[in-house]
Parts: structure tokens; sequence; C-alpha cells
């Protein structure tokens, strides 16, 4: 099966009568999985919501922060959506910036590609053993977990616990994941180049250190698209996106790569003197053009395309962030209409 068959997209939606509107309109069209995103709502609430308004799509976190929770909740949480939805749930767990787990969570971060290694491996076996009734014992830098005296009575709904996915840009973090993830979703903003220099060899390079066969294993890339017939409309919206990473100075490999580094800081200082004009007018069209897709149909399919040839799936979103409700979601829906393999006559 080829990878365009197989597309994910976000679970976008101002109100809650539209994420289950847009999420509806993906299940029709064919669409695999819908990840449901973690900033303004939480991640397991929506993924819940939508697995009982669904019926055949699969419903996953993309991505709960995997820090600002403990194993236990991010095992039983699954355990509960996965046996809601009927076997059709997909955990996906990521680092998060420091700032905001420190700030907004008060969570320790610590080195974040050990610390989810070590989430993953946790909530894994909390999953794996929930039904068994026997003592549970997980110890790590980060989790010393001893659960004895528990069995949750509630059945499966399934043989193995469900999959999880971790979120990874740089090479470490797709190395771990590799060595214990059962696939990776990656990054919205990032090129061909990154991908085939940083993100595959890292976690091909844990798979192999790991001992685990490619075929296990699930690589999802993220395409930020902006259909539009006005190329200019959609290089303005997509470079918004780009524009809000620009400032996080964790970034900064990836612009580096290209050559847009001077452009990235010249976002961030605009950012930080208050100038919020000045941050996207920094980004050039080059820039763009070299982390999204954006413009007419078979322009961004071409693009779709090559990513592909990498991926075993795709995770297909509009442009997020410096938008309106309304925008988001008619480039949401665009996007689903146009790759949706029901839509699209695959």
């Amino acid at each position: 099966m080829s990878a365009l068959d197989r597309i994910s997209v976000a679970a976008i939606g101002n109100s809650v009568a539209d994420l289950e509107a847009e999420t509806l309109r993906a299940e029709v069209a064919g669409v695999e999985c819908v990840w449901a995103p973690e900033l303004f709502r939480a991640a397991d609430t929506q993924a819940a919501f939508l697995a009982a308004k669904t019926e055949r799509i699969g419903v996953g976190t993309g991505i709960a922060w995997a820090f600002t929770r403990s194993p236990f909740i991010h095992a039983i949480s699954a355990l509960d959506i996965d046996e809601m939805s009927g076997g059709r749930f997909r955990l996906g767990l990521g680092s998060g910036v420091k700032r905001l787990n420190e700030t907004w969570h008060n969570a320790d971060y610590g080195r974040p590609a050990p610390h989810l290694r070590e989430a993953i491996e946790a909530t894994r076996l909390i999953m794996g053993q929930a039904h068994a009734g026997a003592p549970i014992r997980y110890e790590g830098d980060y989790y010393d977990i001893d659960i004895k005296g528990w069995v949750r009575p509630h059945p499966p709904a399934r043989d193995t616990p469900p999959p999880i996915y971790a979120a990874a840009l740089q090479a470490g973090m797709s190395r771990m994941a590799g060595d214990v993830a059962d696939g990776l979703i990656g990054h919205p903003i990032q090129s061909l180049r990154w991908i085939d220099e940083v993100v595959a060899p890292g976690f091909e390079g844990g798979l192999w250190r790991s001992g685990r066969d490619r075929a296990d294993f699930d690589y999802l890339p993220t395409v930020c698209c902006a259909i539009d017939d006005d190329e200019g409309r959609a290089l303005d919206l997509a470079r918004r996106t780009i524009s809000f990473y620009a400032t996080v100075r964790t970034y900064a490999p990836l612009w580096e790569m290209h050559g847009f580094l001077d452009a990235a800081n010249a976002a961030g200082e605009a950012f930080r003197r208050g100038d919020l004009a000045g941050v996207p007018a920094a980004i050039p069209d080059a820039m763009v053009e070299a982390y999204c897709a954006a413009g007419p149909l078979d322009k961004v399919s071409a693009r779709v395309e090559e990513t592909a040839e990498r991926a075993d799936g795709l995770f297909l979103t509009p442009p997020t962030y410096f938008i309106s409700a309304e925008e988001l979601s008619e480039y949401q829906n665009r996007i689903i209409d146009a790759f949706g393999p029901a839509s699209a006559g695959r």
C-alpha cells in the first residue's frame, strides 16, 4: 500500500460541532486517522469524543505532552479510548518544548529523548500488564513506578496494547523513536533534505540498535499544505506558521541546513521587541518553499508525492498559526477533499 493511501489529518474545528463535522468528512473521504492536537484543547478528551462520533477512522493523540501526565494516566486513558473506539486508538506522545513544560505545567523536562523513552516504555508496560493482576515495576532515571494489588477489570479492545507514536524532529529523538516507539510522527515544518539526512537516518539507526525490523515501524512525516490557486495567499498563510516556529531557538538547526538562520533570527528578534507584523515579514518565499507545500493543487501534490516516497503514511496539515478559524477550516477541508483516498479515487 502506498503512503498516499494512508492519509492522516489533524483534528481541527473551532467548535465541537466543527470538530465532529470535519472528522466525519475525513472518515467519508477514506482518511486513515485523525490526530487530536494539544494546545487549546486536551488531546485525550478530543480523541475520546471523536471515537464516540465515528465508526471506522482511527483516532489518536497528536501530540499529547508526555511529561505533563504520569505513565499510569497515559496508559489507562489510552486503554479507555481504545475500548471506546473498538480498537482504533493510537497514542501519540511528544516532549513539547522545555519552557512550556516548566512554566505552564510545572513539569520536569530533563533530557527530552531519554525522558520520552522512559515515558513510552513505562506506559506500554502498564497497558500490557493492566489485565494480568501481577505487580508492575518500572525503574528509570525519570520514573520509579511500583503498582501492586491492581488489576483493570474492563476487557481490552484487542490482544495487544494501542500503538505508541513518538513525535520527533531532530536526530536524537528520531533515534529514540526507532528504539522503542511503534511509529514516528514528523514535525509539521521540515524539508525533504531534513528527512533524508536527519530523521530517517535517526530512526533507522534506532531500529538497528534495538534489533527491530523496519517493517514493524510506521513513519508518518507531516506536510504543511496550503492549497490555493492564489499562490501568493497560500505562501502568506504558510509563512505565518513558519514564523511561529522561527521564534523558537530549538529549531535553529532546521533553518541553518538551508541557509535561513538569519531570517529565523530576524523573526525572533521582531517577536521579542513586540513587532508582530515584522515576524512573518522576515520569512522569505524561498524559506516557505523549503518547508511547506503552498500553492495550486498540482504544486502541493508534487511535494506530497515526494514526501510519500520516503514514508509509510502521510500526516497532512493546513497552516495553523495566525490565521482565522474560517481559513483554518477552509484549508483543512481542501486537504481532505484532495488527498482523502475515497475523494481522490484511489
